[in-house]
């Protein structure tokens, strides 16, 4: 099995990401040339926060449809179980800039538009209202506050980790194009191992 040798320098990047995927709305924005050890910590760290860790499966095929469509168990796991998920994405997995689009989107409202149709979106709301009335006791809530209760859990619980690479000018222009990524997310830089993890 694959092994990640802790130097301190890689425990201080273990626990920057960890913290974040403990804090509500905490959102991770990893920069660091390939290898350096973005995906491998931000498993490790889900796994320690409790976290299911999500990465999506990329085929000659896959478009923003099957990205919507990887959204939604996660938006339901995260918003009406009420439990930790880690989105994980990488600048290779971005077939199309629309993805950021939607990754801009999420970062900035929580909330992605048209992501449920109807009949999925009244389920969600039935689901919500066992998970509503158990924190407010007897009060009877209406469809926007089901709605609203569900978006925030979802805001809380589901955490994006963006692994980029600076090399090159994708990682300026998308972040002038998609001011979200940098707004929503905190940074945090891998620079060049010390000696000690080279050794």
């Amino acid at each position: 099995p694959p092994s990640a040798v802790l130097f301190d320098d890689c425990l201080g990047h273990l626990v920057r990401v960890h913290r974040l995927m403990r804090m509500p709305r905490g959102n991770a924005l990893l920069v660091g040339v390939g290898g350096s050890g973005k995906q491998s910590l931000t498993r490790l760290a889900s796994y320690i926060a409790g976290n299911q860790c999500f990465q999506i499966t990329l085929t000659k095929t896959y478009n923003a449809n099957n990205l919507l469509e990887d959204f939604k168990p996660l938006y339901r796991r995260a918003g009406v179980q009420g439990k930790g998920v880690t989105f994980m994405l990488t600048d290779k997995e971005i077939k199309d800039e629309g993805f950021l689009e939607y990754i801009n989107i999420f970062l900035n409202t929580g909330e992605l538009p048209n992501l449920f149709p109807r009949d999925e979106y009244d389920a969600i709301l039935g689901e919500m209202a066992g998970v509503y009335t158990a924190i407010h006791k007897g009060s009877e809530p209406t469809s926007d506050q089901l709605w609203t209760m569900f978006i925030e859990r979802v805001r809380s619980n589901l955490h994006l980790s963006l692994c980029f690479s600076p090399v090159g000018i994708k990682f300026r222009t998308r972040a002038q194009q998609f001011p979200g990524l940098i707004n929503g997310c905190t940074i945090d830089w891998f620079l060049p191992w010390p000696e000690e993890g080279l050794t």
